[in-house]
């Protein structure tokens, strides 16, 4: 994946919110960010003077929001009506996945509405949204826009030129127009590794559960990871995510501090008890971060509600009223799961991480 330039200037800051702050000192956040993120976005060139926050906003969850140590709305204002210049298709996945590049040198991922039922491109939104809510960082900041087909296809990369007649045949097209979500395109991602094998083969994931088993000696090296995971297997249980570790959608920083909860699409729906994979994932797992299960107490379906209830369009709703049924009640089950453990082995060892 190609690196963008110029976000050098977020060197040195920290991940505002993320909530294994505890675990993570100053230093070891400025190498996560110098490592990971670059971009060569113009308007945010190392060289350039800073850049103040647009003074109107068209969404935002809490003054604190941010993402990468960026505020969420200075990554989404620039995607959110700057013309196309150049589309590229996403290789890798069952469904559509673009790169769009925007005249204003902003770049996003774009996942559009199409005949594969299985990727819900608002889902995304909703997702980023939550994950805010519960104080964490670490859903890239994503938007709903539509635009026309033939802006899509007219401006594909000559490498991508072959996927024209599938473009065609598979997105959704209303009046001419594509709905769909973007989400800030992440610069540099890489495959997570937990004792050297990837953390969502066969072999990783044996070796985070393990870690993630009440008593169980975490290497220093990986505390930071495994602490991630451990907040990822809990938000996944949340939205009903079965898609996680299929493959291809635990992806972290290139240092391997960051981990980034990508592909969101095939979540929610109106499971009370959680999609059978996630629910299998959470009830191994048995240390969890006490900031991020506080944040969990303290969530409320009006608060759901009301981050769902603005900054709408193009789409017409995120979730439907038994989705956010099921959403409270997988909250009350993960906490009721998380009581069961505290009662047999105490709240230290199992609200293990800050």
């Amino acid at each position: 994946m190609e690196a963008l330039v110029g976000l050098s200037m977020l060197a040195g800051l920290c991940v505002a919110g993320y909530r294994t702050t505890g675990l993570l000192n100053a230093a070891w956040e400025r190498d996560a960010l110098a490592a990971s993120v670059v971009d060569d976005t113009p308007r945010m060139r190392a060289d350039a003077p800073p850049i103040s926050p647009p003074t109107e906003l068209n969404f935002q969850v809490e003054p604190t929001s941010m993402f990468m140590g960026v505020s969420d709305d200075m990554l989404l204002d620039p995607l959110r009506d700057s013309p196309v210049k150049i589309v590229k298709f996403n290789k890798g996945g069952s469904s559509i996945s673009l790169r769009i590049e925007f005249e204003n040198g902003a770049r996003a991922a774009f996942k559009p509405r199409q005949l594969n039922l299985q990727s819900v491109p608002q889902r995304e939104v909703v997702a980023f949204r939550l994950n805010r809510l519960l104080g964490l960082s670490s859903v890239p900041p994503a938007i709903g826009r539509a635009f026309t087909a033939a802006d899509l296809i007219d401006h594909l990369h000559p490498e991508s030129i072959g996927y024209r007649p599938r473009l065609q045949a598979e997105m959704v097209q209303e009046n001419g127009l594509v709905v769909g979500e973007l989400s800030w395109w992440i610069p540099v991602i890489d495959r997570g590794k937990v004792d050297g094998f990837d953390m969502d083969s066969m072999e990783g994931i044996v070796s985070w559960k393990r870690y993630l088993t009440v008593g169980a000696d975490i290497p220093h090296d990986q505390l930071p990871l495994i602490a991630q995971i451990s907040d990822m297997v809990l938000f996944d249980f949340l939205i009903s995510n079965p898609d996680r570790w299929s493959g291809g959608n635990a992806r972290v920083s290139a240092d391997q501090k960051l981990l980034y909860f990508m592909d969101n699409t095939l979540s929610f729906g109106p499971s009370a008890t959680g999609h059978p994979k996630a629910r299998t994932y959470l009830e191994r797992c048995q240390r969890f971060s006490r900031s991020t299960v506080a944040e969990l107490r303290k969530l409320t379906e009006s608060a759901v509600r009301k981050v769902l209830d603005v900054d709408i369009e193009p789409f017409e709703l995120f979730l439907y009223d038994e989705e956010i049924s099921a959403l409270m009640s997988r909250r009350d089950h993960a906490l009721e799961y998380i009581d069961s453990l505290i009662a047999v082995h105490g709240e230290d060892a199992v609200l293990a991480f800050p």
